[in-house]
């Protein structure tokens, strides 16, 4: 029997396959130094957790609509005004089990076979992944060497685009390197897209962890692109809510009723208790997490502190999200045993004989580097970055 071939391309996701290891060592017995979960260490807000709390009492228990309850997709309306100065109809709105499931079936819903997507590294590692099991193709664009240089330009989409481009991916703030797309840069590549026939698919779940540079959302820059922007957030990051899986996209109406369609056949909707505690969590905004916020960026300060002192490592400057991008190819470069783009390697080593994990460059386009997660305690935080500099040390 012959199965899918586009699936059988599909690897793992390697961030959950590196933190079910490191759960799987510390299970046994060890102290493991965990940096490669992308969720953040803080529980939900007791208020939210009241509310769904509640509801759970008040026997809302049954199915809800798919696609979202009217009051989360009206407060999810009212956030994108609020939040972001974009304006929608509750009817371009659907909510799904995470961000995660809304990008599946939105490249679902836009891809034919053969249709590309360009995907700017370094990304996210699920895009890929997605894309190709939708029948579509990646093309990858590298990232520059210059780690302080604009992160996408119109110049590189002109490159890599083709006839059968369909869409480009923006992530801002960025998974897995933590840097935002500056405003002036952000309008210019808008103003380029503007006479593109793709769709914008932009990712926006990290906004709220913004720290150095404000957080824009680019049909809020340039309107003309409102027919072809498809935003995709989520209650994740930045209300503590990973595993609630609260998910929304805001997209013109065809978007959207296809997406719904497809939820209709696949996990149907939220329950109705997740949906009233995200529907308050979202209504109350930033200042939900605003403290906790704050402690993530003090967190960003200590990890990026730390490793400048470090003559043989560099990183891409983190200005939001909770990670940092090590750049870790000159060290490696010195060493017998590696080459300069052998994170993964080194990453395994890291993992078995330090107890640290942290995801490698390799998952997401950009071999040479590793992605630290710094939402731990602060004490952790440094044990193992002091870890990594052990590590370094040792294969030189």
């Amino acid at each position: 029997m012959i199965l899918s071939k586009r699936i059988s391309q599909l690897q793992p996701s390697p961030t959950v396959a590196l933190n079910n290891k490191a759960k799987e060592l510390a299970a046994s017995g060890e102290t493991v130094f965990n940096f490669a979960v992308g969720e953040p260490d803080f529980t939900t807000h007791p208020d939210i957790v009241q509310v769904a709390v509640d509801a759970l009492q008040a026997g809302r228990t049954k199915y809800g609509p798919a696609g979202g309850s009217p009051a989360f997709k009206k407060a999810v309306v009212e956030k994108l005004k609020r939040d972001n100065n974009l304006e929608f109809t509750t009817d371009e709105i659907v909510v799904g089990v995470g961000a995660k499931e809304i990008l599946f079936h939105l490249f679902l819903a836009l891809l034919n076979e053969g249709d590309e997507v360009l995907v700017p590294a370094p990304y996210w590692v699920s895009y890929t992944a997605q894309i190709i099991a939708a029948g579509g193709k990646p093309v990858v664009i590298p990232m520059g060497d210059d780690h302080d240089a604009a992160r996408l330009t119109p110049e590189m989409l002109e490159e890599y685009a083709t006839e059968k481009t369909k869409a480009v991916v923006l992530t801002s703030p960025n998974n897995p390197a933590g840097y935002i797309i500056k405003k002036d840069e952000l309008t210019a590549l808008g103003q380029y897209m503007e006479n593109k026939d793709w769709w914008i698919i932009s990712d926006e779940i990290y906004e709220y962890m913004s720290y150095t540079a404000e957080h824009h959302s680019i049909a809020a820059l340039v309107p003309g692109l409102k027919d072809k922007y498809l935003l995709v957030n989520g209650m994740s990051k930045g209300f503590a809510m990973t595993g609630w899986r609260v998910g929304y996209l805001a997209a013109p109406k065809p978007v959207s009723k296809m997406v719904k369609t497809l939820q209709t056949q696949s996990s149907t909707c939220l329950p109705p208790f997740v949906e009233e505690a995200a529907t308050e969590a979202i209504k109350r905004g930033k200042s939900l997490m605003g403290d906790k916020i704050k402690v993530l960026e003090e967190r960003k300060n200590i990890a990026a502190e730390l490793i400048n002192s470090w003559e043989d490592v560099s990183m891409i400057p983190p200005e939001g999200a909770f990670y940092v991008f090590i750049d870790i190819r000159k060290a490696l470069e010195a060493s017998n045993d590696y080459q300069a783009t052998e994170s993964l390697k080194f990453s395994s080593f890291l993992l078995e004989n330090y107890h640290v994990a942290m995801v490698p460059g390799e998952a997401f386009g950009v071999p040479g580097f590793l992605r630290l997660s710094y939402a731990v305690a602060n004490e952790k935080l440094i044990e193992g970055l002091n870890r990594l500099r052990q590590a370094l040390d040792k294969i030189k």
